[in-house]
């Protein structure tokens, strides 16, 4: 999979005749290994200021799916993962309808969403790669 892969939701505040505007939140952050162990979800959430606020599903609350892409960008920047695939809750919820194997499920997952590249580590090249491409 060689990819973050995160799934997140977007909830409306509680009253619509309210000014305030809704949250994101972070259901989920899947590497080629499964979930995120807590203790480097924990870790990532104090490097980057975010919570898991009590009562609620999920990490955030994010102002934006921009505010969850950086966060995932940190991520996958310290894992050193190539691609970040976005899902929303209800993206995910329409794959797994669709999805008769946790096989498909996975792949439907890696190759669906917004998949994002982190240039930082795609392009970022070893002593040798850049030896032989003077060549």
């Amino acid at each position: 999979m060689d990819k973050l892969i995160a799934i997140y939701r977007y909830k409306n505040p509680y009253n619509e005749l309210e000014q305030s505007k809704g949250s994101y939140y972070l259901l989920h952050l899947l590497t080629d290994e499964g979930a995120l162990k807590p203790e480097l979800m924990h870790r990532y959430c104090q490097e980057f200021d975010v919570d898991k606020p009590e009562g609620e599903v999920g990490f955030g609350p994010f102002e934006s799916v921009d505010e969850i892409t950086k966060f995932c960008f940190h991520i996958s920047e310290d894992l050193r993962l190539p691609y970040i695939g976005l899902h929303s809750m209800d993206e995910f919820n329409t794959i797994l309808e669709e999805s008769s194997k946790v096989s498909d499920l996975l792949e439907a997952l890696s190759s669906g969403g917004n998949i994002l590249e982190n240039i930082s580590i795609t392009q970022r090249k070893t002593f040798l790669q850049r030896v032989f491409d003077r060549n």
